[in-house]
């Protein structure tokens, strides 16, 4: 588990507010796509498979969980108009004093890029964009198939 990725998670949090797990997870991709079209490098250590509802890491629930037991996030229930239930995450604002020190001044720009361009986004918005990316056309994965269900993304894909 990498500083940088735990930052890089709670920076999003905090600027984007009231956000779930899809929203965090397909904006961390977004993220990375964007930051390596511009540096070749990725800022997070996630390594990203298709999924159901898109691009997914497995490791954002170990990241969560460590944020939350530190006392960085808070998580807190919801529901949908349906009635379903999910968690959403926010920055706790008594830890002001986080650090982000590990996100350098480039990847800060990136991020912070991203969340304006794609604020108000909501979860099926964010959802119908990382499919239309690069990595995800490349398994020829569509909204609502299973093709490819789990393969690893090609984030450097043409």
């Amino acid at each position: 588990m990498t500083n940088k990725t735990k930052q890089l998670l709670a920076y999003i949090i905090k600027n984007y507010t009231q956000i779930s797990i899809t929203s965090l997870m397909k904006l961390s991709y977004i993220i990375d796509l964007v930051h390596i079209s511009k540096t070749n490098k990725q800022i997070s250590d996630f390594k990203y498979v298709r999924y159901t509802y898109g691009p997914f890491s497995y490791e954002i629930y170990d990241y969560l969980k460590s944020l939350i037991d530190c006392g960085v996030v808070i998580d807190s229930s919801d529901f949908t108009p349906m009635g379903d239930e999910f968690i959403i995450y926010r920055f706790n604002s008594d830890n002001e004093d986080f650090s982000f020190k590990d996100l350098d001044e480039e990847e800060i720009k990136t991020i912070d890029e991203v969340l304006d361009k794609l604020r108000g986004y909501g979860v099926r918005a964010l959802t119908e964009l990382a499919y239309r990316t690069k990595p995800m056309k490349k398994i020829g994965a569509k909204i609502g198939d299973k093709k490819n269900l789990n393969a690893e993304l090609d984030l450097k894909a043409e």
